[in-house]
């Protein structure tokens, strides 16, 4: 049984979308911490130094951004559907904000997390180390501009639309 009035699906839309482009622009701000921030010092030190430091931290970094990146990605799929099931003008940027949000996740579970679990593994020597953070970092790139293009499309996907 439900209690209480029931709402149209369209009623959902506006705070999906808020919801959207608000933990978009959370993820994109923390991959852009990673990117200014850390990548520069993993960069500086020696591989063993990083290392240490990656297997002592990496926990911390993953409890904050993982699950900013789950609900990222079911916010912006679930703003798209919202926004393809009931509105008669569909923009294209809650579809754009979807893919990129989506995208980011996917990067991070296929290349970003194996390599995680290398870096603290203890089987990679230095030369590995500093190879497979260069690679890291190319895809970390990619996040940061998947990320960057999800905040935008989901901040315009708000925007009132045109007749």
């Amino acid at each position: 049984m439900r209690s209480g009035p029931h709402r149209p699906a369209a009623a959902y839309a506006r705070p999906l979308a808020l919801l959207s482009a608000v933990l978009a622009g959370l993820l994109a701000g923390g991959m852009v911490l990673i990117e200014a921030v850390l990548l520069p010092f993993w960069r500086s030190v020696p591989p063993p130094e990083f290392r240490r430091w990656f297997t002592a931290n990496a926990p911390r970094i993953r409890t904050l951004m993982v699950p900013l990146g789950a609900a990222a990605g079911v916010a912006g799929v679930a703003s798209a559907i919202a926004d393809v099931t009931t509105s008669r003008r569909r923009s294209p940027a809650s579809l754009t904000a979807a893919a990129a949000t989506v995208g980011v996740v996917a990067v991070t579970v296929t290349v970003n997390e194996p390599a995680n679990h290398r870096f603290t593994g203890g089987s990679l020597t230095d030369a590995e180390t500093a190879d497979l953070l260069a690679s890291w970092a190319r895809w970390h790139h990619l996040r940061v501009a998947l990320g960057v293009v999800a905040t935008v499309a989901a901040a315009s996907a708000l925007l009132p639309r045109r007749p």
